[in-house]
């Protein structure tokens, strides 16, 4: 589709194809051209090439613009197999010194291309059979331009050479001659465009009037052997030529209508021995035949699975069922695959998909012949012809009609829906029965509330294997931080209730008449009801993401080959095509190896790239040169850049503007918030732009412009107010469309909102992909062409992705399901498609086993592919085509290189010459250990004197001797970097919210005037210093001081909380640059771990063991012949050094 970053080619198009003597001709003023079948001499397929001659002139550039706008805005629409299957399909653009083509996989003969194929089609149409099937193929084409109306395009030339016909008494009619179609938010169109469209004005309603005249034209309305319609037929033909004014009439309007008719004039009308041959479409050998080995075989590897389809179609159980005349179902116990009849003797397989038990083939028979598998069309009629009268007829096979067997949507699709779905389901186990109770002596300014016994909530949660209501309430209880985070409802119903309710926040537990009882400051009165349910407030951003991400689900079901390799990039196979539409250059010289490798990946294109990225090596400065490469290459080219947060985005668009200013490139980040459209980022770079031009001196003409745009700037009353929103609103949209690349949230509105206008890039690259499921990933893959996710599932995962996939076991599934689509409709706007889905999979049990599997790989996508990519590497011996690793990081010292690597990823991580030779910048003094690790190592619990490290105020939870080593440890570094040098930056890093909150009151005090803690800048810039662990990944310093917080006599991960968790341990060790300051317990981590692998096994923990082992033997180790790798230091009880 759409090649734009075209080569020159190597030769003419006449050594390509083999052109028919035949043509028709194309009128277009300036723009003529010729329809001409060709064949390719390569591999035999038959096309049909529209060929325009070249001018010499500015018309041909104009027209290659032409042609790249019209296929960029219709490849969305063709990524719809149904839309493929009613839409000409646009294989590639080619082009020599003479001509320039667009090659179409053939869609038969114009619908006016021979005089006497229309004089026949006139005479079939003279019968209410004939013109029965006739509008059953106009259906078609209305149904083609449903697909491009929904996604804003207007055709815009719509006669007797842009529809395309087969067989007329099969539905064969496709839609083409789209190459001049146009957006409905287009404000660039090329004047020459309108030489290649029907009329003047263009419109939805002026494609279906254009229809109509081409039905009248075919049918020969007015002349004298003209066939006579019904009424219901001349009523649709006269609502499609003049389209009603004052009432809904669109495509899908009409496609009713139509239905109607067909149904009309339906009522009215009154064993031999050799070889079955077909072969597979493009489409089916690019997605569903890959997609049977359920991806053993690499999509790409074109002859293998060719042979595996083979063989299970040589099977001696391989039936046939006949559908229709042209349709024939051959069913193995692998598979199903549907074969259309294009030659009496030559089958073509159009659709695979795996057999599932319900397949209905009760009228199926068994083939006593032999199938044979051609690669292409061309070897298929070889074959043929080599066969002779051995080669069988398909249309022999029997006479018996039975219904069509339905391809239901793929289960990544099912499981996306029930990602978001559960997100709502499982709010109702954080209900809680409860009874406000009459407050003790001396508490009446709380509001008490205590469990309330609910046999069918206390049921349920017990065939989920869940704890009691009291029990759980409790554990919240415990954990609660005290902020105003609850209510209470008079019902258990999800989503917001319409009524006011109280804010309530815990102050106090206690025992109030004999009962637990938890006392909360409410924002007004909470009287005792018989009936009351203790809640999380609903938060209703969180319902407006859900909802957004469901709609992008939804707007991405027809796509099934993105659907397909969302949940395993290898079953399916990317378009050649595509792989030249905007590529990037080769690799630069600077890049180390691993780094190339990616690059070249990317390059060669799969269905998805995947980018593992672990931490410092230059995930970001690799994107900003790729999109560099691609703009330099391509000019034209629109790309699309997403995360999963804003902090990455940032980062990116410094790195990309950096790139991207010296080619006047377009950089546009959007964000939308909570407040004010005008204070929105991209309203803010809106009013930049227009003070920029405002400062102009401007008269004659454009004298008016220029007040609205200073009124806009500067609005005094109610009506400057409102053109100004207007001309804000505009630029916003200018921005937005003419951005070369756009930053925008996984989450964004603004996601939602261009797959809704049918925008497209050509490339999508999503950071911080392993943080995301794929759910969040779903909208902005669907946006582009290319697709390229970066990230490290050995990093943070998506937000309580192990709480939910809890819910992906089947008995907690079925539960839920039981009711699910009852308790979702008390949320509003939800996308249908999500009851139907619930409804679906209640009562298929067998599609349920398979969406849940689905799920529990779509809720960490990034983690699964790479996972299972780094599975078949090891199994086939030979680097995946599909993932990844960057290797060579340039942020930590060689030592905390090691020490992460060893723990994190298997030693595969390594430190660049970069790293090895950088200057340093930090020093310590007062006797402080000069390296790059220390360890401020406090005894055990169980061997002090102290009760307890840890303090607990509900879910607060801090060390007070870890923060007292910290702070003094924080007196032993100093920065070391010249006048002339960047300051080096200090971060304190902690694992618990309640530490991080005890750091800040004693070090906060400490930061001066101008923002600095004894030297150090604040890594971000913003004068603070101290960091959950998890709101810093992507975030470094070059000195981290870490406290692990955990330290007490239990044993196994209830011990380690946080730490047992390699994932978030992996981001809080990763974040230093050159020194790495860590207060913790060895002795206490390795009891811990000892306690449950005291055979040394390994186990889900033993990465803290190799942690350990890697910090005590780094001690002996010398850095360059100066201090030790690592450097432990003893502190007592208090955090105090041990004398």
């Amino acid at each position: 589709m759409g090649n734009r970053s075209r080569q020159p080619p190597p030769q003419s198009l006449e050594g390509r194809f083999r052109f028919a003597e035949d043509s028709v001709r194309v009128q277009g003023g300036p723009l003529e051209s010729r329809l001409r079948p060709a064949r390719d001499i390569e591999t035999g397929e038959q096309y049909l090439v529209r060929l325009f001659p070249k001018t010499g002139t500015a018309i041909d550039e104009d027209l290659r613009r032409l042609v790249d706008g019209g296929l960029r805005r219709i490849r969305r629409v063709l990524s719809s197999r149904r839309a493929r299957d009613v839409l000409v399909e646009v294989i590639e653009v080619v082009e020599d010194k003479h001509e320039l083509g667009i090659v179409m996989l053939d869609p038969g003969a114009p619908l006016l291309g021979s005089p006497r194929r229309a004089q026949a089609r006139r005479q079939f149409c003279m019968t209410n059979g004939g013109r029965r099937d006739f509008w059953r193929n106009v259906s078609r084409v209305v149904e083609a331009l449903t697909y491009c109306h929904d996604a804003g395009i207007v055709h815009g030339a719509i006669d007797e050479l842009a529809i395309f016909a087969g067989d007329d008494q099969a539905p064969s009619y496709r839609l083409g001659g789209y190459e001049a179609c146009v957006h409905i938010t287009d404000d660039d169109l090329v004047p020459s465009g309108m030489a290649l469209r029907t009329s003047n004005s263009i419109s939805f309603r002026q494609d279906l009037a254009d229809l109509a005249r081409v039905v009248r034209s075919v049918l020969g309305l007015g002349a004298p052997d003209a066939p006579v319609l019904t009424s219901i037929e001349q009523r649709i033909l006269a609502r499609m030529a003049d389209p009603p004014h004052y009432q809904l009439y669109d495509a899908h309007v009409a496609l009713e209508d139509l239905t109607e008719v067909v149904e009309e004039l339906d009522r009215l009308g009154a064993s031999v021995e050799g070889e079955l041959v077909l072969y597979p479409v493009k489409e089916v050998l690019r997605s569903d035949l890959p997609s049977l080995a359920s991806g053993a075989i690499l999509a790409d590897d074109t002859d293998a699975f060719m042979r595996f389809v083979a063989d299970d179609l040589l099977r001696p159980d391989t039936r046939a069922v006949v559908d229709d005349a042209r349709t024939v179902r051959l069913v193995t116990d692998l598979a199903t695959y549907r074969v259309e009849i294009v030659d009496s003797r030559i089958g073509m397989i159009v659709r695979g998909a795996k057999r599932r038990p319900q397949d209905a083939i009760a009228d199926a028979f068994e083939i006593k012949r032999r199938v044979y598998l051609a690669r292409n069309h061309g070897a298929a009629a070889e074959r043929v012809r080599r066969l002779g009268n051995g080669a069988l007829s398909w249309a022999g096979l029997g006479q018996a009609r039975s219904v069509v067997a339905m391809f239901d949507d793929p289960p990544s699709w099912h499981a996306l829906i029930l990602l978001e779905a559960f997100s709502l389901l499982k709010q109702q186990l954080r209900t809680f029965p409860v009874d406000v109770l009459t407050p003790p002596q001396g508490r009446s300014e709380l509001v008490w509330i205590a469990p309330r016994s609910d046999a069918d909530v206390e049921a349920r949660r017990k065939r989920l294997k869940l704890p009691s209501p009291a029990v759980a309430l409790a554990r919240e209880m415990d954990n609660d931080e005290g902020r105003p985070d609850w209510t209470v409802s008079f019902s258990d119903t999800l989503g917001r209730p319409k009524e006011r309710l109280p804010e309530l926040a815990l102050e106090q537990i206690a025992e109030v008449g004999g009962r637990r009882a938890y006392g909360f400051r409410s924002s007004e009165p909470v009287l005792a009801e018989k009936l009351l349910f203790l809640r999380p407030r609903t938060d209703t951003g969180t319902e407006s993401a859900i909802r957004r991400r469901l709609q992008n689900v939804v707007a991405a079901r027809a796509n099934v080959e993105l659907l397909r390799a969302l949940d395993d990039p290898a079953t399916v196979a990317m378009e050649d095509a595509l792989r030249m539409v905007a590529a990037p250059d080769d690799p630069p010289d600077g890049l180390d190896d691993s780094k190339k490798e990616a690059w070249k990946a990317i390059a060669a294109g799969r269905s998805i790239n995947v980018v593992v990225g672990p931490p410092g090596v230059g995930k970001t400065y690799l994107v900003a040169q790729l999109i560099g490469s691609i703009l330099v290459r391509t000019p034209s080219a629109r790309i699309l850049v997403s995360s999963q947060n804003h902090e990455t985005l940032i980062s990116l668009e410094h790195e990309l503007k950096a790139v991207l200013a010296p080619l006047g490139k377009i950089v546009v980040r959007v964000q939308k918030s909570d407040i004010e459209a005008d204070a929105t980022l991209l309203r803010r770079t809106s009013q930049e732009f227009l003070e920029a031009v405002s400062r102009a001196d401007m008269s004659g003409p454009l004298v008016n412009p220029y007040r609205e745009i200073r009124e806009a700037l500067r609005p005094t009353d109610e009506a400057e107010r409102a053109v100004a929103e207007r001309v804000l609103r505009d630029t916003d949209s200018l921005l937005l469309r003419s951005s070369d690349v756009t930053l925008a949230t996984t989450s964004s509105p603004f996601i939602e909102d261009m797959i809704a206008d049918g925008e497209q890039f050509d490339w999508v690259f999503v950071e911080e992909a392993a943080r995301a499921n794929g759910a969040e990933l779903i909208g902005a893959l669907l946006l582009g062409n290319r697709r390229v996710m970066i990230g490290d599932h050995r990093q943070l995962s998506p937000f309580e992705a192990k709480e939910r996939k809890r819910f992906f076991e089947p008995f907690r599934a079925e539960e839920l399901l039981k009711d699910g689509a009852e308790r979702l409709a008390s949320i509003p706007d939800l996308p249908p498609e999500v009851d139907a889905t619930l409804e679906r999979l209640k009562t298929d049990g067998t599609l349920l086993i398979d969406v849940l599997a689905a799920a529990t790989r779509l809720e960490e996508p990034f983690c699964s592919i790479a996972e299972r990519e780094k599975e078949r590497e090891a199994e086939a011996g030979r680097p995946s085509s599909i993932a990844k690793t960057l290797r060579e990081q340039s942020r930590m010292h060689p030592t905390i290189c090691r020490v992460v690597s060893k723990t994190f990823y298997d030693g595969d991580l390594v430190p660049s010459d970069r790293v090895k030779g950088r200057k340093a910048t930090v020093g310590s003094q007062a006797g402080f250990p000069a390296s790059p690790i220390v360890v401020l190592d406090l005894p055990p619990l169980g061997t002090s004197k102290v009760r307890s490290f840890e303090k607990r105020n509900r879910k607060a939870l801090s060390n007070p001797s870890e923060a007292a080593a910290l702070v003094d440890a924080l007196m032993g570094v100093c920065p070391s970097a010249g006048p002339d040098e960047k300051p080096p930056s200090l971060v304190v890093l902690a694992t618990y919210t309640g530490q991080v909150k005890l750091l800040e009151s004693l070090i906060m005090p400490k930061v001066d005037a101008e923002g600095r803690l004894r030297g150090f800048v604040s890594p971000r810039g913003d004068g603070r210093f101290v960091y959950t662990s998890d709101s810093f990944q992507g975030g470094e310093a070059d000195v981290v001081l870490a406290s692990l917080v955990r330290n007490n006599v239990m044993v196994g991960k209830p011990a380690l909380g946080f730490l047992s968790n390699p994932q978030r341990l992996n981001v809080l060790l990763s974040r230093a640059k050159q020194k790495l300051v860590v207060a913790t317990s060895l002795r206490f981590l390795s009891d811990v771990v000892d306690g449950t692998d005291p055979d040394r096994a390994g186990g889900d923990l033993g990465f803290i063991r190799t942690l350990v082992g890697e910090l005590r033997g780094l001690t002996g180790e010398r850095v360059d012949g100066g201090p030790h790798g690592v450097t432990i230091l003893a502190r007592d009880e208090r955090g105090k050094s041990v004398r």
